[in-house]
């Protein structure tokens, strides 16, 4: 653990058999109150060392606040844990309510996957619900949690930051700005390196692609100075690696509208096999299990951004969507 910023500590929390690696597991240290941000995995492990950082830092569990950046496992796998132990959570009312909806197998965040591997055409493929590290590691209950209302502020010793919206990871992404600090934590919003995964999670959210794309120029305009990823190294310079992602997300796009071009209709599993991948695998068939899920639900948001765009077509056919350019 160390501190990056005053009162402010860094912990990584290893996230087992996942490419991420770690997860940047956050303290703000007040005089009354002081607030974690993300839990990690739902493991012994990673119980164990938040633990010790309580120990280390003389947290309390009744003056502690839990703030859940998003809905993913590798954020909230001890939210309900913690909630236990007394601390109060603050998750969106989007992420919260789909994190609930995530606790057992028959729950719909789960069924919906199964349904959107069909829409998909990666029924042959063969994946199962086990394999998803999101099920995994996934929340022990239900939690009960404060909304994190964008607009609305959270006192932590020196430090009022900001809730404010970054959809586009996920459906109900949230950060916290402190703008006189100017302090930004973005949760996977932003990350060094690494592209965050836009992925598809239903026609009733639109395109988040275009969610996202407009979250970052939201960001791009703020006056940030120290810019706090959950995952990897900390991020230096917020506006150049916007517009990293701004040129990856168009690149994407090229090779989607290519593949379809080439194709013609298609299923998403078939543009997936056509894109890029920073993956170490030959071609799709080797590709893990897991990870066939984030492509294709990558590729996913993309096509419908096409869509959104009037540059691409959708239709299904036994259950099946099929996309086509249109111009």
């Amino acid at each position: 653990m160390r501190e990056v910023y005053k009162n402010i500590y860094l912990k990584e929390l290893a996230l087992p058999d996942n490419p991420l690696k770690y997860l940047n597991f956050y303290v703000i240290k007040g005089a009354e109150k002081s607030m974690l941000i993300d839990t990690g995995f739902n493991c012994e492990d990673t119980k164990a060392e938040i633990m010790k950082v309580f120990e280390e830092l003389s947290l309390e569990p009744e003056s502690t606040i839990l703030f859940l950046t998003h809905l993913h496992s590798d954020h909230t796998g001890l939210a309900a844990y913690f909630e236990k132990m007394g601390l109060v959570i603050y998750a969106s009312k989007i992420d919260g309510d789909l994190l609930n909806g995530s606790v057992d197998k028959s729950d719909p965040m789960w069924q919906n996957a199964i349904q959107h591997e069909f829409w998909q055409g990666l029924e042959e493929d063969r994946l199962i619900i086990e394999d998803h590290p999101g099920f995994k590691f996934r929340p022990s209950g239900h939690i009960n949690y404060i909304p994190a209302t964008p607009g609305e502020h959270i006192q932590i010793g020196e430090y009022n930051f900001e809730i404010i919206d970054l959809k586009g990871h996920t459906p109900g992404i949230v950060g916290l700005y402190e703008k006189e600090h100017k302090i930004l934590f973005c949760g996977d919003h932003i990350l060094g390196k690494i592209t965050p995964n836009i992925t598809f999670w239903g026609f009733q959210y639109g395109d988040l692609l275009g969610t996202y794309l407009d979250s970052l120029d939201l960001v791009y305009n703020l006056d940030v100075d120290h810019l706090f990823p959950s995952h990897r190294f900390l991020v230096e310079d917020h506006r150049k690696r916007i517009e990293e992602l701004y040129e990856h997300h168009a690149k994407r796009l090229e090779e989607a509208r290519q593949a379809l071009r080439k194709y013609g209709k298609s299923t998403v599993r078939t543009v997936t096999k056509q894109l890029h991948w920073d993956i170490r695998s030959k071609n799709w068939d080797d590709f893990p299990k897991a990870q066939k899920w984030f492509a294709a639900g990558e590729t996913h948001a993309h096509l419908e951004h096409l869509r959104a765009l009037g540059e691409a077509a959708m239709e299904e056919k036994d259950g099946i969507l099929y996309y086509s350019m249109i111009k």
